[in-house]
């Protein structure tokens, strides 16, 4: 605050600033559980007060804090901005011209927050939620509102795997539906209104409303309805986005417009812009459907590991809750470890696996020994994928030391780190990548994640011979989930319904499939005699390009794929370099054709892994069942 504001006044608690500045308006934007108490500190001291959503943790927290502002005089505002964004005012506009309400649908899906700008955990997906919470449910109350005599009550509640919310809400004869999911996609959020005489949709991803005016019970009118949406969609949409991008406005629409009638009402003397009721019980609500997402959570949670002896030694794996570390964790348990798993945030109960020892720990810092308590082996799988160099600094290899380091504490010796195939120098032409290739010599040149995993894996084999631990460096290539695919970034870009794959179909690609990785970094750690020193772990067979536009293909039917081949797309990369130097003069320009340059690898290792890994046949007839089967 003091870098955007060096001439601010500080003051170290809320009242002592209000009785220095005596100011009219409050803004309230902290952590919901301090809400409470600071919104009555500032109306006690005669201020209006803006706070953000979520208002309050609990219903009567909330009626109180209203009662306290009518007794004053004062005008309370929460940040429902979503009522002032411009779907919400044309569906207003709209609203008499679809007769007698009878249904009201709010929905909202969104994908959750893995990781912040500031390099701070963000908070664990249910809780992610129930933050979210108050944005579907205010625009369903208010669509409610004046609708039908009596009050608004919340008929049912039902929570489900992983983290999706149904709500059922009725006022009078009107019935409304909630759903907010974490996974379903496309991500969306919108608010229908059903009448007697027609149909509004307000969308506050795209910033648009589409409407069916009318009975619709001709023919004709059934025949047409689709391409009256279609219209209203591609105009309102295009209308939404230059307005939205013009404006220079990228997030928060409706936040600025809710600030402004605010500031209004005070200086009027006029209500609020958001009802003393919408918040009420927007709160009371969110407080109903917390209670069952939690009780949920609580069901969810993995039963204790039985008592029974562990069949292997205690691992401590970092990272056990990302992309690798998941998979990771599940062959460790599958061949009988206990596991300790340190990560920067704990998974929602319902991710958390028994027999798993979760615990928040900021690897950037050094790391108390105790957390390495009965382990006999160390995975170090965490590491920064974004940001800029200091977050790589801090959350790839200052980690890297702060694991090594404790874990020496602990007294552990046996240590897998993970590291990257981009870590490896690039062969003379026509050669292929092998295990035993060396490093990037200038670990700058390929940017912060390289940079980053390179460091660290030069810091892991200095440590390592500094204290004496027995180090193996395990190198995935591309990771790829088949059974929920999401192209590597080589194969080429998505831009909208299109994938522009890049090169030539045949080109085979240095990837590993996340369960098979996971496998062998368990089976590496119960298998040190065998186990290489250093490996790339790859897929035992390498995918070609056309192989797995085939498997994006089977996940995406109605995406078209065009092929850009390196011909294409070399001009192409030198006319963008020739335009970053003259545009951004002094900078280094990106290569476009490097991003998406194919190396040629020697996967013997990792084939040679994957033999070693396959169970052996029990009886002839299963070796002859394999042997047909291989056929």
């Amino acid at each position: 605050m003091r870098a955007i504001a060096p001439d601010a006044a500080g003051f170290a608690t809320l009242p002592e600033a209000l009785a220095a500045l005596r100011p009219e308006v409050v803004h309230i934007v902290t952590p919901p559980a301090t809400h409470a108490a600071l919104a009555r500190t500032a109306l006690e001291a005669g201020c209006h007060v803006y706070v953000e959503k979520p208002f309050v943790e609990h219903g009567a927290e909330a009626r109180a804090l209203l009662d306290l502002a009518a007794a004053r005089g004062r005008l309370v505002c929460a940040g429902h901005q979503l009522l002032h964004e411009d779907p919400s005012r044309v569906a207003r506009d709209l609203r008499p011209a679809i007769g007698r309400l009878v249904h009201v649908e709010s929905y909202f899906s969104f994908r959750t927050v893995r990781r912040t700008p500031d390099g701070r955990a963000p908070l664990r997906p249910d809780l992610q939620l129930l933050d979210i919470l108050p944005h579907p449910v205010y625009v369903l109350l208010a669509a409610l509102d004046g609708e039908a005599d009596g009050p608004t009550e919340l008929a049912a509640v039902e929570v489900g795997p992983p983290g999706t919310v149904h709500a059922l809400i009725r006022r009078g004869g009107i019935s409304g539906t909630l759903t907010v999911s974490l996974q379903a996609r496309p991500v969306e959020s919108f608010l229908r209104l059903t009448g007697t005489n027609g149909t509004i949709n307000a969308d506050y991803v795209r910033g648009t409303v589409q409407r069916l005016i009318g009975p619709g019970t001709s023919g004709l009118e059934k025949l047409f309805a689709p391409y009256q949406i279609a219209r209203q969609l591609v105009s309102g949409t295009t209308r939404a986005m230059a307005k939205r991008f013009l404006g220079g406005q990228r997030s928060y629409p409706g936040l600025a417009e809710l600030f402004g009638l605010f500031y209004g009402a005070i200086r009027a003397g006029t209500a609020s812009p958001v009802s003393p009721d919408n918040i009420a019980d927007t709160v009371a609500f969110c407080e109903r459907i917390g209670a069952a997402l939690a009780a949920y959570a609580e069901q969810s949670r993995p039963r204790p590991a039985d008592t029974r002896p562990a069949r292997a030694g205690r691992v401590i794996l970092t990272g056990g809750t990302g992309f690798l570390g998941r998979a990771t964790t599940k062959a460790l348990v599958a061949a009988g470890h206990p596991v300790t798993v340190l990560a920067r945030r704990t998974p929602a109960p319902w991710d958390q696996l028994a027999g798993v020892d979760y615990r928040d720990v900021d690897l950037g810092q050094p790391i108390d020994p105790a957390h390495f308590a009965g382990g006999t082996a160390v995975i170090h799988a965490a590491a920064e994928t974004a940001g800029a160099w200091e977050q790589h600094q801090r959350n790839s290899i200052d980690a890297t030391r702060h694991v090594l380091t404790a874990a020496h504490a602990a007294g552990i010796r046996d240590v897998i780190h993970v590291s990257s195939v981009a870590v490896l120098a690039q062969p003379r032409a026509g050669q292929a990548i092998r295990d035993d290739a060396p490093l990037k010599a200038d670990s700058r040149a390929s940017g912060p994640y390289v940079w980053g995993k390179l460091e660290s894996e030069r810091l892991a084999l200095s440590l390592a011979a500094e204290l004496g631990l027995q180090l193996r460096v395990a190198r995935p290539g591309a990771i790829v989930d088949y059974s929920e695919f999401d192209p590597p970034g080589r194969l080429g870009k998505r831009v909208g319904g299109f994938f522009v794959a890049v090169g030539s179909p045949g080109q085979r690609l240095g990837v590993v499939d996340v369960t098979f990785c996971g496998e062998a970094l368990a089976w590496m750690l119960d298998h040190p005699l065998e186990a290489p020193k250093v490996i790339n772990i790859l897929q035992p067979t390498l995918p070609s390009k056309r192989d797995l536009i085939a498997q994006l293909r089977r996940t995406n039917p109605d995406l078209t794929v065009l092929w850009l081949p390196f011909l294409i797309l070399h001009p192409l990369s030198w006319t963008a370099i020739l335009l970053q130097k003259v545009l951004r003069p002094g900078r280094p320009a990106m290569n476009v054709a490097s991003v998406f340059s194919v190396d040629r690898w020697d996967n013997t290792l990792s084939t040679r892994l994957a033999a070693q890994m396959a169970p052996a046949p029990t009886e002839p007839a299963a070796a002859g069942r394999a042997v047909a089967s291989a056929r």
